[in-house]
């Protein structure tokens, strides 16, 4: 397992490593258009990304690629938060609300336990 998140580190870093910084994916995040803080918008995660930091924050991207559609050098940047999700998931994060969404689709067949 260890050699799988190296690779996965590795796989981050290769794309993430094209982003000029711009900041044209923050204009159609949802999630940024929300929460109004930089480490939420798709270009705050990649910076966290460059510092080998994997945080639950990661977990705050609905992976719609609307980032993908405004970024001017095409960079795949849910892949790396897919990637960076899978490290974490790896490693033995526990998000309470995955672990309620799973518990949800057992129980019930779909995340809201209805």
């Amino acid at each position: 397992m260890k050699i799988e998140v190296e690779n996965a580190k590795e796989e981050i870093l290769d794309i993430i490593d094209k982003c000029i910084k711009c900041g044209l994916c923050k204009a159609r995040c949802p999630v940024f258009k929300i929460m109004r803080e930089e480490s939420f918008s798709a270009r705050g995660k990649v910076l966290i990304l460059e510092k080998k930091i994997y945080d639950d924050i990661l977990y705050k991207c609905c992976l719609c690629k609307l980032c993908e559609d405004n970024c001017p050098v095409e960079i795949k940047l849910c892949d790396a938060f897919r990637k960076a999700r899978e490290i974490l998931a790896n490693s033995g994060c526990k998000i309470k609300q995955a672990e309620n969404a799973l518990k949800n689709v057992q129980e019930t067949g779909n995340i809201f336990g209805y």
